[in-house]
């Protein structure tokens, strides 16, 4: 046994095949641990963004069926509503929330002792007889903690300023300062009582079988007031740097298991003629067929076994350092682990057994004839993609908007090699008036389709896969960085009047803050679509419209299109009368570009004609807004301002002076949603690094297993040259002409492959577009360095007898 696992490691197409299995298992037991980190982050930032894995809201209690259901589960309950505060004949509108003693179930409460104190993680809400309030609430009423506030009938004690809560139920423009107080401290106040607005939430965590098992159970029995969110729900994982890298991630696996499959192809490949002598061999002195099998498959398969064994363990000890360096929880190993080793396996039959099968079953003969070198192929590919397909749909989960892409690679990736193929047939019967080294060059590929496709296809996705990754990752690195400058505004002004702006616009002067436009806000209500009342026009309505319909809107009026903002249907609005939509919004409301709206505001009616539709980056930490005006259209109604700045975080002792010159104003301290967002741009940079690192090994090994297949046929064609007296400087030619024929036109078909890959990618990554690079240079510069690699490095030492016993 362990002369012939000895003798399997001599055989240098062996050793590649060994290669591919170990970076194959590495690769892909370390992507699909990563994954799991990714999907597990995923889901608890949506559960941190909700408060919970279940989140039930309505605008009184559940009911008791309800309640019922949800008897036994993990939970918590929040109430949130507006009522005044009151200290020493001073009054504040608050939004005040009373939570339960399990308040919160995910992510962090930080609440400081002291005004502008650092936050110190609190495991649960206020105590009973507690208050805790917002910084900007102590600045209006001027308290220090220890003092006592009112509430309703009932006085507490304010222990803590609150400086982050951990998920995000009040709103991104809450108007007034947050207020935390114990549930149980909210009958005493009498603030709620029959025919009160306020919302009642409960929050639910567990297990994602139990959570799947309660929503089903409450989906029916919800009333029209309530609201059920989950956070696996796929609208809840629409948006932010975890949606790209969490599509990227599954498409690097998908790629990651192509290349694999490439690699270990072109090793059968080899493998398999390197095995044909010695098989014929064997069949002429008379061995039987499970001596035959045994040979062809199990010397190879054990020690095979074995190689990826060692890739998944090698990839669950560099997992775990991984995914501490990019802040992901460590997964459970179970059937991961066992995918990533004996995935690759699968894929390795897949694309040996075929063709060990043909030699299994091939008179001897035939072996050492031409035929066998040529027959068979149409079954091994075949076996090699349904495998790869197999093994993709089993580890990549549900991702149909990916499948079109990867199809359109594999298709690609076969179906050029297909087409170039005439040409290069045609070329070869015009060559000869080539010199000798391009002729020969240009022969040994064009007369060998069996052995030159699988190389040209292969080294096309290798490269295609290259340069894709490189660009598409650097893209969304950029794209994330980009998204959040490093001066993005930390603090939101709402309330302002007409006679504040001169004192903000000097406050602001003489702090050195950076400003955002001032944007003149009207609250309206949508009410006509082309003179049609507004319920009419809308047939289908979406969560969108739904929400654009039930509520009074922020509307705003400005000269210059925002930043945040893009134009994509009509134009920027000029004059009054003229207003911008968001696409969105527009899309579900059935609003295009020329219809006429009419809003019902504090001062009557308000007509504009629809000029443009917008696309907005709602995650930009701007201003933005669902309906943008022309220059003067809201100058008759009325309205107040709202801006937002940045203010570097050691000057934030300087807003007290603010509040006190503009008690009125409302100032919304978004630093805490900032650092959470830079933390997480943070880590999901570190991942895609990671990830096109594992798409680069992959790739790599391909151009290897590429490299070697054509080495080993070089060597022999090498061989015959030097008997017909070929010198070494011929030598070098024919075999830099060879290369430089395959790589140039893996190159070119490399290049056709990314360009017909950037319309799907930027649809599902960048929701656009992906531009053109230089990245598209990438493949022409490793197709250059094959060229010098097989110059230095012709093949033409071969040994002096050929082995049999590989």
């Amino acid at each position: 046994m362990t002369s012939r696992l000895s003798r399997a490691w001599r055989s240098p197409a062996f050793r590649i095949q060994a290669l591919a299995l170990l970076i194959a298992a590495l690769v892909l037991t370390t992507l699909l641990q990563m994954q799991a980190g990714l999907e597990q982050r995923f889901n608890e930032r949506t559960a941190t963004t909700l408060g919970g894995d279940l989140v039930l809201s309505g605008s009184r209690a559940p009911e008791p069926a309800q309640e019922q259901k949800m008897a036994g589960v993990n939970g918590a309950t929040v109430i949130d509503f507006a009522s005044v505060l009151i200290h020493k004949q001073q009054f504040l509108l608050a939004s005040v929330r009373a939570v339960s003693p399990h308040y919160p179930l995910y992510g962090e409460l930080l609440a400081a002792d002291r005004r502008l104190g650092p936050g110190i993680p609190r495991a649960r809400g206020p105590a009973p007889g507690n208050i805790w309030l917002a910084g900007t609430a102590l600045d209006r009423l001027g308290l220090e903690v220890g003092d006592h506030i009112a509430l309703g009938q009932r006085q507490l004690r304010l222990t803590h300023v609150i400086v982050k809560e951990p998920d995000q139920q009040r709103g991104f423009y809450s108007m007034n300062p947050a207020a935390m107080i114990n549930l149980a401290d909210l009958p005493g106040t009498g603030v709620l009582a029959t025919g009160s607005r306020y919302r009642h939430t409960r929050l639910l965590s567990g297990d994602g079988a139990i959570i799947a098992r309660l929503r089903k159970q409450l989906e029916p029995g919800l009333r029209a007031d309530q609201q059920l969110r989950s956070a696996r729900d796929p609208a809840m994982q629409q948006q932010g740097p975890l949606r790209q890298l969490f599509l990227w991630s599954r498409l690097a696996v998908l790629l990651v298991l192509m290349l694999c499959t490439a690699a270990l192809y072109l090793a059968a490949q080899v493998r398999s003629r390197q095995q044909r002598t010695l098989i014929a061999v064997m069949k002429t002195v008379g061995a039987s067929r499970r001596q035959l099998m045994a040979r062809l498959i199990g010397s190879d398969m054990l020690p095979l076994l074995m190689v990826a064994a060692v890739g998944a363990g090698l990839a669950v000890l560099a997992s775990m350092p991984l995914l501490t360096m990019l802040g992901m929880p460590m997964s459970s190993l179970s059937w991961r682990v066992l995918a990533g080793w004996l995935g690759p396996m699968l894929l390795w039959a897949g694309a040996a057994m075929p063709m060990l099968w043909q030699l299994w079953r091939a008179p001897a003969g035939q072996l050492l004839g031409d035929h066998a070198r040529q027959s068979g192929g149409h079954r091994t590919l075949t076996a090699v993609v349904l495998a790869l397909l197999l093994l993709a749909g089993l580890l990549s989960g549900s991702v149909t908007a990916l499948w079109p892409l990867v199809l359109m690679m594999l298709l690609a990736g076969l179906g050029l090699p297909l087409l170039l193929w005439p040409l290069m047939r045609l070329a070869d019967q015009f060559s000869d008036r080539l010199p000798l080294a391009p002729r020969l060059g240009l022969r040994r590929l064009s007369r060998r389709q069996a052995i030159t496709l699988p190389l040209l296809a292969s080294l096309s996705l290798a490269l295609a896969v290259i340069s894709l990754s490189m660009q598409n990752g650097h893209q969304l690195v950029s794209q994330w960085r980009g998204s959040l400058p490093q001066q993005a505004p930390n603090y939101f002004v709402i309330n302002l009047f007409e006679h504040d702006l001169p004192v903000l616009r000097k406050w602001l002067h003489e702090h050195g803050a950076r400003a955002q436009p001032l944007y003149p806000i009207s609250r309206a209500r949508l009410t006509a679509i082309n003179d049609e009342p507004v319920r009419a026009a809308v047939s289908k309505e979406s969560d969108r419209a739904e929400r654009a319909l039930n509520r009074d809107l922020s509307l705003t009026e400005a000269q210059r299109l925002p930043d945040s903002n893009k134009v994509t249907t009509g134009r920027w609005v000029r004059s009054a009368g003229e207003v911008s939509v968001e696409a969105r919004l527009a899309e579900s409301l059935g609003i295009v570009a020329g219809d006429t709206l009419t809003f019902t505001g504090s001062r009557g009616q308000l007509n504009a004609r629809v000029v443009g539709l917008r696309e907005v980056n709602w995650e930009s930490f701007s201003p933005n807004f669902y309906f943008m005006f022309g220059p003067g259209s809201l100058a008759d109604q009325d309205r107040t301002w709202l801006t937002s700045f940045y203010l570097p975080k050691d000057d934030s002792g300087q807003l007290a002076g603010l509040v006190q010159q503009m008690p009125q104003i409302s100032l919304l301290d978004v630093n805490a949603l900032l650092n959470t967002l830079q933390n997480l741009i943070r880590q999901a940079s570190q991942a895609a690094l990671a990830l096109g690192v594992a798409l680069l090994l992959a790739a790599l090994l391909v151009l290897l297993a590429a490299w070697q297949a054509g080495h080993l046929q070089r060597r022999e064609d090498n061989r015959l040259l030097v008997i017909l007296g070929g010198q070494r400087a011929l030598l070098r030619r024919v075999s830099a002409w060879q290369a430089a024929f395959l790589a140039i036109s893996a190159a070119l078909l490399a290049n056709l492959v990314h360009l017909a890959a950037l319309w799907p990618l930027g649809q599902l990554l960048f929701d656009g577009q992906v531009p053109l690079t230089l990245w598209l240079l990438l493949p022409w510069a490793l197709a250059a360095l094959l060229v010098a690699v097989a110059a230095l490095n012709p093949g033409a030492s071969a040994p002096r007898q050929a082995p049999v016993t590989q």
